[in-house]
């Protein structure tokens, strides 16, 4: 399994996505599900869960795509994001359902959450589901999550608000990313983690975290630390006393 966020801020985009992939207890593995393209007046950010096979395929065609020179459909002819996400969204449901859409199409595609800006055009964030259809982020809640959803989404929801700077949605997604792998052995690092901002049309920061990682150590120490100070400050219950 695998776990993947992303956060649209007033200042920029936030992506996090483990690397960790499972065929069994016994079959631990490392692949990065994440693919950026940072080229000329455009910076696209894709991570994915779901079916590797799929989901790396779709990469594959996207980056064949960008080196064919017949006008064919690639990241760089897309005029806006919507059409990225159709774009996208079709080479998933090309890879996982060949003959066309079908009830193994959910089983064997996968899901991605790609964000990023075309100059000209506002910063867009979708979700792609295996059908190949899309949604974006609800105003109230900006962002977006894939895969073991269940431990990290609490923290979000908590602090991912339409107002939430880009530094603290960053250190949110690490937070949100540390939850889920101390309570989920099928999310594991490194951490890809990328930052986006506002009309620079390049990546501000890309990082592949570990879990001793200076960056990623102190918000998780200092997160921890913070939780049980909080608990601790609790008042007693009548009964204790």
């Amino acid at each position: 399994m695998t776990y993947c966020i992303g956060i649209k801020t007033k200042d920029g985009i936030v992506v996090a996505s483990d690397s960790r992939t499972n065929a069994g207890l016994d079959n631990v593995n490392i692949y990065s599900k994440m693919f950026t393209y940072d080229v000329g007046d455009r910076t696209v950010l894709i991570v994915t869960s779901g079916n590797l096979g799929t989901s790396q395929a779709v990469y594959k065609s996207i980056e064949k795509d960008l080196e064919d020179n017949s006008g064919k459909k690639n990241l760089n002819t897309c005029e806006d994001f919507d059409q990225v996400a159709k774009y996208i969204g079709a080479l998933n449901l090309k890879h996982s359902s060949p003959k066309g859409m079908n009830t193994d199409t959910v089983l064997l595609g996968s899901t991605f959450i790609v964000g990023g800006q075309i100059k000209g055009k506002p910063m867009e964030l979708f979700l792609i589901y295996p059908q190949g259809n899309y949604i974006k982020p609800a105003d109230s809640k900006p962002y977006l999550v894939i895969g073991e959803v269940k431990y990290g989404k609490p923290i979000l929801d908590r602090v991912i608000t339409p107002e939430v700077s880009i530094g603290d949605a960053s250190r949110c997604a690490l937070i949100s990313m540390d939850s889920t792998l101390k309570s989920d052995l099928t999310v594991g690092p490194p951490i890809d983690f990328v930052v986006y901002k506002k009309d620079q049309y390049k990546i501000a920061s890309q990082k592949c975290l570990n879990l001793n990682d200076q960056e990623f150590s102190k918000v998780s120490k200092e997160w921890s630390e913070g939780i049980f100070k909080i608990f601790d400050s609790f008042p007693r219950f009548d009964w204790e006393k």
